[in-house]
Order: structure tokens, then C-alpha cells, then sequence
């Protein structure tokens, strides 16, 4: 691999120091399992409301940038969730048993969204582990490997509960890959256009107990 040049090495030093300093205000929160855990104890202090919840947790954590990239992701991952379980159910309800028809690729949504808005440092990516001084090899045991930048992206999009991400180093490889916030909600908000489209086609092909209709395999609208 292309080793870092000194200027985006020391961009790199001084963006994982500035997100070392915005979580010492949050020694709570370790994992990404554990944001979500907090958010959720937000919302029970606040009489179990979301709207409440989510301007508590705003409130917050304004003005640290680590924090608010987490929670967009969040909110991104919850988009995503939301949207396929929605399709799953509607699938069940008109009796679409083949798991192939209907089913949205969230990872390649993300991925071409990064290539469409020049998107995607792998350099930066990859590079990182490579800086002596920020060592996170050793720092972070990483039982998973990432091998391409695709395999990050959907490691973005679906994270495996039984391995949560250790929050910094997430959020270290998010904005060393160049995501932001906007551009994970960006996605967010397409799959939920794909997926409501989805859900229109199902409801008008199969209110008559039509199952013989010819869907592609991957539904994909919106896509050029």
C-alpha cells in the first residue's frame, strides 16, 4: 500500500487526537452498542418520549463532532432497519416467500452515492493503521478484518450485534474514509424512498392475489 504523505498523515494524527478529546466527555460510551443503550436511557428519563429523547440527545451533544457523527449514523442505521423490516412485513402480508424479490441492497445504495459525490478515502482508510504514533492495531483488538473499502461500507450499514464497534475507532474510520453525517442521512433517505416504492409495487401487483407478476430480483428503484 502507497504509504501516507507527511500533510495527510498529520491530518489524521490531529483529526483521531480531536476525537480521543470529544469522547472524554462520554466515558460511558465505549461501543456503539453502548450509544445506543444511552440513547434509549435518555428516552426512558424522559417519560419514554422519541421527540423528547432526540432533542435531549441533540442538546448534548452539540458542537462535538465525533458524538454527532455517531448519532447521525445511528439514525442512519435505524432508517435502514426501519425500511427493510417494513418490506419484510409487506412481503409476508401478500404471501412473497422468495427472499431474492424485494430485496434492497443497502451497502450498494451507499456505494454508489460515495462514487457519485467523490466519496470514499480507502487511502486514508487503510492508511491509518499505518501511523506509528496512533498504533491502532494495538490500541483496538479487531477481531474483524477489513480487507476492501466495500467491506467497510457494509460493515456501515449493518453492523453484527454481536461484535459492536468500539465507538472511537468507528468513528475514526468513518471520517477517515470521508463519510459525514449528511451523507449517511442522504442514504438513509433514499433506502427509504426504494423501499416505499417497493411497498406501493407490492400492494398494487398483488391486491388481486396476483403472485405470476415478473419483479427483477433486486429491487432497485431510483437507480440509474
Amino acid at each position: 500500500m502507497k504509504k501516507l504523505d507527511q500533510k495527510t498523515e498529520n491530518k489524521l494524527k490531529e483529526m483521531y487526537h480531536q476525537i480521543e478529546e470529544d469522547f472524554k466527555s462520554f466515558p460511558y460510551i465505549v461501543t456503539t452498542e453502548d450509544f445506543f443503550r444511552w440513547r434509549e436511557a435518555v428516552k426512558e428519563a424522559n417519560g419514554d418520549d422519541g421527540e423528547l429523547r432526540n432533542e435531549e440527545v441533540e442538546r448534548i451533544i452539540r458542537g462535538n463532532h465525533s458524538l454527532e457523527l455517531l448519532y447521525d449514523w445511528s439514525k442512519f442505521y435505524r432508517m435502514i432497519d426501519r425500511t427493510k423490516a417494513k418490506v419484510y412485513t409487506t412481503k409476508e402480508e401478500y404471501g412473497i416467500e422468495d427472499p431474492s424479490l424485494y430485496h434492497i441492497k443497502a451497502t450498494k445504495v451507499l456505494h454508489e452515492y460515495l462514487v457519485e459525490n467523490h466519496k470514499g478515502n480507502s487511502e486514508q482508510l487503510f492508511g491509518i493503521f499505518q501511523i506509528p504514533e496512533l498504533n491502532l492495531g494495538t490500541v483496538y483488538s479487531l477481531k474483524r478484518t477489513i480487507n476492501t473499502p466495500y467491506e467497510f461500507e457494509r460493515i456501515v450499514v449493518k453492523e453484527e450485534y454481536y461484535e459492536p464497534w468500539q465507538a472511537k475507532l468507528f468513528v475514526t474510520l468513518l471520517r477517515a474514509y470521508e463519510i459525514e453525517g449528511k451523507d449517511l442521512l442522504a442514504v438513509g433517505r433514499e433506502v427509504e424512498a426504494i423501499g416505499n416504492n417497493c411497498i406501493q409495487e407490492i400492494e398494487e401487483n398483488y391486491a388481486n392475489g396476483d403472485s405470476s407478476f415478473n419483479f427483477p430480483k433486486t429491487y432497485q428503484l431510483g437507480k440509474k
